[in-house]
């Protein structure tokens, strides 16, 4: 694939390839299409989100946790909907923080 893009701060960022596409039915609408970069950005991938087939977002996003977007699909249209990034929040969570051992 030869596909580039440029990202806020000017820099060209080349595709490498499709992580991921969907969902096949779309969620009210919502698809995205998930690609992995090439380097020096191969840490992270391309995140595009569309509604009804026109693009509403594009973003990276750590190329390690792509499938926790997969995971929090209806969370993140929610958040489209409803004009937030509560469902974004979702998927890039760690696991971790906010999470209290209580010992004996």
């Amino acid at each position: 694939m030869n596909d580039a893009v440029m990202n806020t701060d000017k820099e060209i960022m080349e595709i490498d390839k499709v992580a991921f596409e969907g969902p096949n039915n779309p969620d009210r609408g919502y698809t995205m299409r998930v690609s992995y970069l090439k380097e020096p950005n191969n840490a992270d991938a391309l995140v595009e989100i569309f509604k009804d087939g026109a693009q509403v977002r594009q973003f990276t996003f750590p190329a390690y946790k792509v499938y926790n977007l997969q995971a929090h699909f209806r969370d993140i249209v929610d958040g489209e909907i409803d004009k937030n990034t509560h469902g974004l929040s979702l998927a890039a969570w760690n696991g971790i923080d906010g999470v209290f051992i209580v010992g004996d």
